[in-house]
């Protein structure tokens, strides 16, 4: 059945009708078992396809009369064209259907069908098919438009469909329904991760210098927005007595000398947000306390040619999610009163120089299996030891 379902979405689309005899009799199903063929189908193109393409298919019971004129119950199973993925059995390449037989792709058949497909098309853009595009919230998208516009969305000559549609909000899918895409949803919705895996920040701290569970000292999901993950995520960080800020007294009182720079840590939150791949299911982005630390990792690697040596070196960034990176300039950070994403590319070694102002150490960047490491190091004394 998978190979079925991968052969016709990657070619052009196709009907199965179960109830026909090979040689074209139309003998018919038991009307209890429908059900049970029906769910079974839905469970394949859901649990056994890599993408799912449960959003492809179309069922109808239909009653055909066999070679004596009686009635028939069958099943007409549609399978629409897909337009932007490539389906495959779970484990399997992906197949496509010659003349009346469905064979397996070379990688080069693979290749050309994920250009035409529009695979390259950034994941940003892609729509969303587990989201009615209701899930953009209307009201988070009408404060936005009355910000960028300086006008109520209310007065807009265009309808909000097309607005969304115009600025890669929202898209049509094969079955010509408007989806928001995952830029709409990481931007508009109140809860991405419902729709989008692994589309939160999880916070751990830990006493001592390493992830232990039996040291763990506090864990927190953080939902929203990606403007909402990093507003509260660094308002986390700001306020927790798990971060320290320790101070001297002298005679002029009280000196705070903070362990990190905040304006460190939110361009640390606002890369790991804008630069992820939020293509990796399940996957999110985790910030760990320590002692003497704080470790923010993404998933994802840096994105095409990009390496941690080059950008130490004042490389110019390569951005996964340009669009998203776009619509964080719209957005001014409470802390700086300037925009999350400045466009000049200076960020990484603007935090290079801030951590080895205060922690005489500069932040270290790794590539960990699938994912983007960085590591702050925390302030410490001349006997270096943490304040």
């Amino acid at each position: 059945m998978a190979k079925d379902l991968s052969c016709f979405a990657n070619t052009e689309g196709g009907v199965i009708v179960f109830g026909v005899r090979r040689d074209g009799e139309r003998v018919g199903l038991l009307e209890d078992r429908m059900e049970a063929l029906q769910q079974f189908i839905v469970n394949v193109s859901e649990n056994n396809m890599e993408p799912p393409l449960g959003h492809l298919l179309l069922l109808d019971s239909l009653w055909l009369p066999n070679r004596s004129g009686a009635p028939k119950l069958c099943l007409k199973l549609e399978i629409k064209k897909s337009l932007f993925s490539v389906h495959a059995p779970k484990g399997e390449r992906p197949y496509h259907r010659i003349a009346d037989h469905c064979h397996r792709m070379s990688l080069d058949q693979q290749s050309r069908l994920f250009e035409r497909r529009g695979m390259m098309l950034p994941f940003e853009e892609r729509p969303v098919y587990t989201a009615p595009v209701g899930a953009i919230t209307p009201t988070r998208f009408a404060e936005y438009y009355e910000h960028r516009y300086n006008s109520p969305l209310e007065g807009s000559e265009v309808s909000v469909e097309h607005l969304l549609e115009n600025l890669k909000l929202a898209t049509t899918d094969e079955a010509g329904e408007l989806r928001p895409t995952a830029l709409g949803i990481l931007l508009f919705s109140s809860r991405p991760a419902q729709y989008l895996s692994g589309a939160y920040v999880d916070i751990v701290a830990y006493r001592g210098s390493q992830p232990d569970a039996d040291n763990q000292l506090d864990a927190k999901e953080i939902h929203g927005s990606v403007v909402e993950q990093i507003e509260r995520t660094v308002e986390y960080l700001r306020v927790s007595p798990l971060v320290p800020v320790p101070a001297t007294k002298d005679g002029f009182g009280r000196l705070d000398q903070p362990v990190y720079s905040l304006r460190v840590l939110q361009e640390a939150v606002v890369n790991a947000l804008v630069h992820r791949d939020y293509a990796i299911r399940s996957a999110q982005v985790r910030v760990f306390l320590f002692e003497d630390r704080i470790e923010i990792s993404n998933p994802g690697r840096l994105y095409n040619t990009l390496t941690p040596e080059a950008l130490y070196l004042g490389a110019q960034p390569i951005r996964r999610n340009q669009l998203l990176a776009g619509f964080l300039r719209e957005y001014e950070s409470p802390l700086t009163n300037r925009a999350y994403m400045e466009g000049r590319g200076e960020g990484f070694l603007v935090m290079v120089r801030r951590c080895e102002a205060i922690a005489k150490r500069r932040p270290e960047l790794a590539i960990i299996g699938d994912s983007v490491r960085l590591t702050i190091y925390g302030r410490r004394d001349i006997s270096g030891e943490l304040p």
